[in-house]
């Protein structure tokens, strides 16, 4: 959290120099005349800052995860996610728009630890064999599927968590009519 005249969630940036969607960037000095580059998240942009500002208390995304992200779009989100995960975790972002895909490609150029994946999420045995076992799953959809109880169900992924996730860890899943973090727990 940056705090001055305004507050503002940010994420130290991985690529110091550049932005991704023409965020604001805030540098601050530190010791021995080194800077350090932060990008401001957009919460009207992410329902992950959203939801952090919102008072979400766990996203469970940490330096040095290996986090599947499904629904990446561009890669918004995704770039700060990376900014949290750092040089020794990894991102693998899925998305289906070929259009969307495209941008989220020239954002993983300068970000190595993005892997992007142009592939529909809900087809897992098209892109596991890209995918190492991971630590996080977030499911960023744009609906919310039609059954009765999601927050009992785990139904809201195309497969079963456990294909992916090295143990029955953190999903987090959230989708564009509201934000709503099941923060289940498996």
């Amino acid at each position: 959290m940056a705090r001055g005249k305004e507050d503002f969630l940010v994420s130290k940036n991985f690529v110091p120099g550049e932005s991704v969607y023409s965020e604001k960037r805030i540098s601050v000095d530190g010791p021995e005349g080194t800077k350090t580059e932060y990008r401001v998240w957009n919460p009207f942009r992410s329902k992950l800052a959203a939801g952090i500002l919102g008072g979400l208390e766990e996203i469970y995304i940490r330096p040095g995860a290996k986090v599947l992200y499904l629904g990446a779009a561009s890669g918004t989100s995704v770039s700060h996610v990376a900014d949290i995960v750092g040089e020794s975790g990894v991102v693998y972002a899925v998305e289906f728009s070929h259009r969307s895909g495209r941008d989220l490609i020239n954002m993983a150029k300068k970000r190595v630890n993005v892997i992007p994946i142009i592939e529909d999420a809900r087809h897992p045995q098209k892109y596991r064999m890209l995918v190492d076992m991971v630590d996080v799953i977030f499911a960023d959809v744009a609906q919310v599927p039609n059954f009765p109880s999601p927050a009992l169900s785990t139904a809201l992924l195309p497969f079963p968590p456990t294909f992916l996730l090295y143990s029955l860890g953190p999903l987090s899943l959230t989708w564009a009519s509201s934000l709503t973090n099941l923060g289940l727990s498996l």
